[in-house]
């Protein structure tokens, strides 16, 4: 259970660091344009939709890490890493539900649910994106992108090819 505890603070942490919250906060304020649905005490087909957004976020990332993984030169990327992928990709689905229990409670719509799912939507698509560049696909991509991954690049790297031994490599 401490190991679940200490995968949560670190990913909330890391989505500080990379701006996840400002997305889900713009993505949250975006959802007051639509509000049939952002408004609307039940769930809808637009749930599902962002969920499934999310989802398929997730499903791409763990076959680019797996890919990844694979590559590194670093033993301890094994399969441990997308068990510990799946926990952590099912505690965000959990941490999302949760937040629309809390917009139902509150009688606020969707505004939180869009909130922490926009959030993670962001953080994860921008690990992906990352783990894209460092597999060496980024001629696929416009270059402005990645410019705004070089930093998130630079951890891939070293997480998975790493250049220095220290205690921390295998934070992020």
């Amino acid at each position: 259970m401490n190991e679940i505890m200490e995968l949560l603070k670190n990913q909330l942490s890391k989505m500080v660091n990379d701006g996840s919250w400002k997305f889900g906060a713009i993505g949250g304020g975006i959802s007051f344009v639509f509000p049939d649905w952002i408004t609307s005490k039940k769930l809808g087909i637009e749930h599902g939709v962002v969920i499934g957004i999310l989802l398929a976020v997730f499903i791409m990332e763990w076959a680019i890490g797996s890919r990844l993984a694979k590559l590194s030169t670093n033993t301890r990327k094994s399969s441990t890493a997308l068990i510990d992928s799946a926990i952590r990709d099912f505690v965000i689905l959990i941490i999302c539900m949760v937040a629309y229990g809390f917009d139902y409670l509150l009688g606020t719509g969707s505004i939180i649910f869009c909130l922490f799912t926009f959030a993670f939507i962001y953080h994860n698509f921008y690990s992906l994106m990352a783990n894209i560049a460092v597999l060496g696909w980024e001629d696929k991509f416009p270059m402005w992108l990645i410019k705004w991954l070089e930093d998130e690049i630079e951890v891939k790297k070293e997480k998975y090819f790493p250049t220095n031994h220290s205690k921390g490599d295998d934070e992020k």
